[in-house]
């Protein structure tokens, strides 16, 4: 699907003026694609909201190496600090991953440039 010339998962509702759709808007499509794929529980309830599929993405991107301030923007964060908040405890990854860099860098007779 497409909005303003980008493919979207969601594309704002032509009667809504613009604006993209809230939980409300498609949680009926979302719980039919859920139970028409076999995604529910045993009590025919969906084992996935839209809320914990946003949080698997934002986990899983930022367990891989996926820089936070982009899956922050991904997120639509007003802040990063609200990103590094719920998510910063996904990333200490990354001080190895920079250990490693300035070890690297600052070995003698590394390359200065």
């Amino acid at each position: 699907m497409t909005a303003s010339g980008q493919e979207v998962l969601f594309a704002p509702r032509d009667r809504a003026k613009g604006t993209m759709p809230t939980a409300t808007t498609y949680a009926y499509h979302f719980r039919k694609t859920l139970k028409d794929a076999g995604i529910i529980k045993p009590d025919g309830s969906p084992k996935y909201t839209p809320h914990c599929l946003r949080q698997i993405f934002a986990s899983t991107a930022l367990a891989h190496g996926i820089p936070i301030h982009e899956v922050s923007r991904w997120l639509g964060h007003r802040s990063i600090k609200t990103t590094v908040d719920v998510y910063g405890h996904l990333v200490p990854a990354s001080w190895g991953r920079c250990r490693t860099v300035m070890q690297t860098a600052l070995r003698p007779g590394a390359p200065t440039s």
